[in-house]
């Protein structure tokens, strides 16, 4: 072998080795982004728990109008985070843009209050259907400028080497889960006994509580931007109007399903663009990190595209097909997707434990490994849910008890992914461009949550007169498809994951 080769490996050996450190502590602002991101999070899962049920069960619509649309917002509020990333990295920067982001998110949930009541302004002005559309519009737009802007502020309080990024992530990552539990179950009591206006008043409210915590926090812990912010008019009024046209189109894509999926296929061809142009003008070792960016993304566009089906296909399954108490208490569908965030709580827990120091190269591979067993553990999940369906007959309602431990299967596999995926962004991307990076990360949610309204269309029913026994074998069928699809995705993924082990560490050792 060359010696200069030899030594290449040496060295690359010696960078992937765990570093000792003496300070292992997290910054003081933690908490106030565990605390913001809880509350944005809670009032989010108000709407998106809710909303399938609410388009059913209150405007009667058919499961294809409900899949397409869910779908859909699911879809925006993934991937504007492109857009409020961009408008961070040059107009407004992180912390402005969060603000901003709440200030539009409580105003939609107020919209949609008035909407659920059926009075005042909005519905005197426009029909509720309208009203409705107008407010997840909104919501789409003030989660991209929120969402991605606030974890980019917490990678920038831990040092580039900090061997706790990961594990503040997932704690972070617990306040999401927090804000989820109290969104899945909270509003589902202040529906079944207030009606459904209640439950969007509470989502505002929480916003309120998120925005005085952002704003205090911003000031006492002197929280900063990755770069200085330059006042201008221009930039504000720049601002303004890529939000405008944001909502004018998330507003359009909402309203017509077919120009969803143009839309769509064009935020992909973007995102592909600006990876490209990225890769092109990149250091060869920072070109290979973006390249893992993106790989990344591809597999976490599968999970997601599984993961969503919690609040569409599996959401109007278990209202129509489980039974509806659970030990003698009320458990309606969005509690399965409370028990998934308390599995998270628990085993975050475990997995919040300290990662020994590690560079951009061991930060990938660990990333990719991640992932594959995140698609594994959804594998696990799918399995039984088929299992279940199929195994079971008559005309009498399943048991609860047979989707907890699935519920508590995708907790582990959303934990493997999100907070993992959120820290190796942080990692990987050029400092440079490290919110757009993050953007494009929470893109591949959306490229998700638009394709599991496509895979949940294969669940659809047309009810009437069916009998339990009949939907059973629908279900059944419908699931064993979906389970299937996930296996070929998860091969996929494995396949990915050996290319990227590939290009971090072989590629690496031949420069």
């Amino acid at each position: 072998m060359d010696q200069t080769k030899w030594v290449r490996i040496v060295q690359l050996k010696s960078q992937c080795a765990p570093v000792n450190t003496s300070k292992h502590h997290h910054p003081v602002s933690l908490r106030v982004f565990f605390a913001t991101e809880m509350w944005e999070r809670y009032g989010f899962y108000v709407v998106q728990s809710l909303l399938a049920l609410y388009m059913a069960m209150h405007f009667q619509w058919h499961d294809d109008r409900v899949y397409a649309l869910v779908g859909s917002f699911t879809a925006l509020t993934y991937l504007s985070p492109v857009v409020g990333g961009w408008i961070a990295d040059h107009l407004l920067g992180q912390k402005r843009a969060v603000i901003a982001g709440a200030i539009v998110l409580c105003l939609s949930y107020v919209v949609l209050t008035l909407v659920g009541s059926e009075i005042g302004l909005i519905t005197a002005l426009v029909s509720s259907e309208t009203g409705l559309i107008a407010a997840l519009a909104g919501v789409a737009v003030g989660t991209g400028l929120l969402k991605p802007n606030i974890s980019s502020l917490l990678g920038n309080e831990y040092p580039i080497d900090s061997p706790n990024r990961e594990s503040g992530f997932t704690i972070f990552y617990m306040g999401i889960t927090t804000g989820i539990i109290l969104g899945t179950t909270l509003p589902s009591y202040l529906n079944l006994y207030f009606g459904w206006s209640k439950s969007f008043a509470s989502a505002a409210l929480g916003m309120v509580i998120a925005l005085i915590v952002f704003t205090f926090g911003v000031k006492r812990y002197k929280i900063e931007d990755y770069h200085p912010f330059d006042y201008s008019h221009w930039k504000i009024l720049k601002a303004l109007g890529l939000l405008a046209v944001l909502w004018i189109i998330a507003f359009y894509t909402l309203s017509h399903p077919n120009f969803a999926n143009i839309a769509f296929i064009s935020v992909v061809i973007v995102s592909l663009s600006y990876l490209v142009l990225a890769i092109k003008n990149e250091s060869p070792r920072q070109a290979r990190q973006t390249m893992v960016i993106g790989f990344l993304c591809i597999i976490s566009v599968m999970f997601w595209a599984f993961y969503f089906q919690m609040f569409m296909s599996l959401t109007l399954f278990i209202a129509r097909m489980v039974e509806p108490t659970l030990l003698g208490i009320n458990f309606p569908p969005p509690y399965y997707v409370g028990v998934q965030s308390f599995g998270m709580l628990i085993f975050g827990y475990f997995l919040a434990r300290k990662i020994p120091q590690v560079n951009s190269i061991q930060s990938g591979i660990r990333t990719g490994n991640k992932f594959l067993l995140a698609m594994i553990f959804m594998c696990a999940a799918y399995a039984l849910i088929t299992f279940v369906s199929r195994e079971s007959s008559g005309d009498h309602l399943l048991s609860p008890w047979y989707f907890i431990p699935a519920y508590l299967f995708i907790s582990i596999a959303e934990l493997l992914l999100s907070p993992v995926g959120l820290a190796a962004i942080t990692v990987l991307a050029s400092r440079k461009k490290v919110s757009t990076m993050m953007g494009i990360f929470f893109v591949s949610l959306g490229i998700g949550g638009y394709l599991s309204g496509k895979l949940a269309s294969l669940t659809s029913v047309t009810l009437g007169t069916q009998s339990i026994g009949a939907l059973k074998v629908h279900y059944a069928e419908s699931f064993g498809r979906l389970f299937l699809i996930l296996l070929a995705a998860t091969c996929i993924c494995a396949l990915i994951n050996f290319y990227i082990r590939h290009l971090l560490l072989v590629k690496a050792i031949k420069e």
